[in-house]
């Protein structure tokens, strides 16, 4: 038996029913939580200082020393820790093997006013804006970029999932836990708010007049990326100050919004 198993308490059907509940986006807003899924993201949560109100794990699996260490940690961090079944932490997760334990955290809330002062102390900073993207898979990936190439925060608009989204969350990796994510409810406002403070935005668009090859990135950027099958709203690409396309070089149709920002984010880091 592990140590933690001791400060541990059998998951009742009603605990599990309450926390089954938060697969549902209108219960996350309600509770103001969310489920945490595998060891990894569990880590980079408490890494973070994310808020755990739960940790609930399989006590007959035998674990690794690093899921041990980490068990050790979520257990000192967690409001309440909970020993479940196989079948009870199947019924929690979302993906069809499980890793044994389950998180419950606070859902994520930044403040845009300390961003913003921290943007203009920068002499160069980059930030992606999301319009419309809305495979939870794509916008989790595309966040996972963005904190391996050190983007300054994501703005997500309508049309976007829930950052909280289950399949979201495990996309990025921890990514979600690393950098500001901000819902915006109208993104042609706050892209205009962004010129007004000095970024450029820059939109992704197939057929655009400027290419990645020879573009040169602003000090301070608002990359914008657009809709799976649409692109870029019109009303976002009025405001924008460059289009700009990723060559082909073969025969693929076209790139997912995840790969295209990506190789910007690439371009624009291997070229600051």
């Amino acid at each position: 038996m592990l140590d933690e198993d001791k400060m541990a308490e059998p998951l009742s059907k009603a605990k599990l029913s309450i926390f089954r509940k938060l697969h549902g986006k209108k219960n996350r807003e309600i509770e103001n939580r969310f489920i945490i899924e595998g060891w990894h993201l569990l880590e980079e949560a408490i890494k973070s200082g994310a808020h755990l109100n739960a940790v609930v794990y399989d006590g007959s699996r035998k674990l690794s020393d690093e899921d041990r260490v980490i068990l050790a940690k979520a257990t000192q961090h967690s409001d309440k820790v909970y020993l479940a079944s196989e079948s009870q932490l199947k019924a929690l997760g979302e993906t069809k093997t499980n890793s044994g334990v389950i998180g419950i955290a606070d859902r994520l809330h930044y403040d845009w006013g300390s961003v913003e002062a921290s943007l203009r102390t920068k002499v160069e900073s980059c930030l992606v804006v999301l319009d419309a993207v809305s495979d939870p898979g794509n916008c989790g990936a595309i966040i996972r970029g963005c904190d391996w190439f050190g983007a300054d925060a994501v703005l997500m608009g309508k049309g976007c999932p829930e950052k909280e989204n289950g399949k979201l969350l495990r996309a990025t990796m921890g990514g979600l836990f690393h950098l500001p994510i901000f819902t915006i409810e109208n993104l042609a406002d706050a892209v205009g708010s962004l010129k007004n403070e000095g970024f450029k935005i820059v939109a992704s668009e197939i057929g655009a007049s400027e290419s990645l090859q020879s573009f040169y990135w602003p000090a301070k950027t608002a990359l914008v990326i657009g809709n799976e099958a649409r692109g870029v709203s019109e009303e976002i690409l009025e405001l924008a100050d460059h289009r700009i396309e990723i060559p082909s070089f073969g025969n693929g149709e076209s790139l997912n919004a995840a790969m295209s920002c990506s190789v910007f984010l690439g371009h624009w880091r291997m070229l600051d």
